[in-house]
């Protein structure tokens, strides 16, 4: 936690005591001595709620002015914060987490801020994608139809070199590192690609990256180039390698490292979307510009990844719960625990970015194009939809990316507001305006 946050800042204004919490099993939070098959039973959301309601509990009773001897660190509370107040904040998943706490331990926090949570579970992940190109046609951001074509155009070019065996006629940037042999590696292949686009869109302007949708059409729709040279010429200026990875050996081998390193978080995450979420980001569905990319299957994106990395047998989705939806198609565990969409809560913030993917799963205001009808929200859940922003982008301070040319729009200016504003009514700290002029 940092000056660079929006929370930090309003911790400031109000006074408030910040802690941040590590979900066991990422970090160096390390419940267990390694990631083995047997230990990972131990890795669930449902786990890590109970130790953010223990955490608060825990942070509550400690002394004034006394070390405790029960963690590292040794935490010392300069205050007495017994009968104090909380609130929690999380973005993505500790998005899901922040909200769900609310949920499932109401009485633990007054109010919380669940930023672009995709609290829906979806085994085949393909909306991600749809985002996707939606941003990069957003011309409010630089996208455009012709940049959207390009793409569409110069996938068809990477597909059909793959399928046919050539990829030795693909430009410099684009050729694989090494012979492409089964579904494995055209996935480990075509996924880098698509993933050039994810990673850009995901954090557009976000960064000092200069990989964003404005910059990669501007390469995209070169009219002196042809799409897959247009795509060849992006690859070089913003994602240089020597090759494209195109093993699934090393994506597996790699996914199946036990031992904790103190940073790494991938064999962590893939488990819990194996196990509670999905989330697997497809190229299957339509109205995207990567469907040529076949590749990118939920056969191998999502079951194949399952049962090769943690043996699982006959993979075939999350955690299914006891009942079904309305087309016939079973429920997740997580969903039916959780809610998915349904949020009955009171005192839950909820901003989420138009071009953030992961919006797509979340809880959006009803115009939205990605809203889902299965959404039903308590009274006191407020659904705060920032145009033309990307992931957690209300998370970060008041011009925090001012430094790199990305200055906040009126919509983040907006959202950061009526936040504030929430922040302070579950809090009774007072009342704030939550539009700007």
């Amino acid at each position: 936690m940092s000056e660079r946050m929006f929370m930090y800042k309003l911790a400031e204004e109000v006074g408030a005591l910040v802690v941040t919490l590590e979900h066991r099993f990422y970090g160096k939070s390390y419940p267990v001595s390694d990631m083995s098959l047997d230990k990972l039973r131990f890795l669930t959301s449902e786990q890590a709620q109970a130790d953010l309601a223990r955490f608060i509990d825990f942070i509550s009773a400690l002394p004034v002015d006394s070390p405790s001897p029960h963690v590292t660190p040794k935490l010392v509370n300069k205050a007495d914060i017994s009968s104090s107040q909380w609130v929690s904040f999380g973005g993505s998943y500790p998005g899901n987490m922040a909200t769900w706490l609310k949920l499932k331990y109401p009485a633990k926090v007054v109010g919380t801020v669940g930023s672009s949570a995709p609290v829906k579970s979806d085994y085949n992940y393909y909306r991600y994608a749809q985002v996707v190109g939606s941003a990069m046609s957003y011309d409010l951001i630089g996208g455009s139809d012709k940049c959207y074509s390009a793409i569409d155009s110069a996938m068809k070019v990477v597909h059909d070199a793959v399928e046919s065996g050539s990829t030795d006629t693909l430009p410099s940037n684009l050729k694989p590192c090494g012979d492409i042999n089964g579904a494995g590696d055209v996935y480990a292949y075509e996924s880098e690609i698509y993933g050039w686009f994810q990673g850009t869109v995901q954090y557009n302007e976000q960064s000092s990256s200069n990989a964003t949708v404005r910059s990669l059409c501007a390469d995209l729709t070169d009219d002196s180039l042809s799409p897959i040279e247009a795509l060849n010429k992006m690859a070089g200026n913003y994602f240089p390698q020597a090759c494209v990875p195109s093993s699934w050996k090393d994506l597996v081998d790699e996914l199946s490292e036990i031992e904790f390193d103190g940073s790494s978080a991938g064999r962590q995450w893939i488990y819990q979307s194996c196990n509670e979420f999905g989330y697997f980001q497809t190229t299957e569905g339509s109205d995207h510009p990567f469907i040529s990319l076949k590749g990118c299957t939920l056969e191998v994106a999502g079951k194949k990844m399952c049962e090769d990395v943690f043996q699982i047998k006959d993979y075939d989705g999350p955690m299914r719960g006891g009942g079904q939806t309305e087309d016939g198609t079973y429920n997740y565990a997580s969903d039916e625990h959780y809610g998915a969409r349904v949020i009955q809560g009171a005192n839950i913030t909820m901003p989420n970015g138009s071009c953030d993917p992961w919006h797509s799963l979340g809880v959006v205001d009803s115009e939205a194009k990605f809203y889902d009808d299965s959404q039903i929200t308590g009274e006191l859940v407020d659904p705060v939809f920032i145009d033309g922003t990307a992931h957690c982008r209300d998370m970060y301070a008041p011009e925090i990316f001012s430094q790199y040319g990305f200055n906040d729009t009126q919509a983040v200016k907006d959202a950061h507001k009526r936040i504030k504003a929430n922040v302070y009514q579950y809090i009774g700290f007072g009342d704030v305006e939550t539009t700007s002029n």
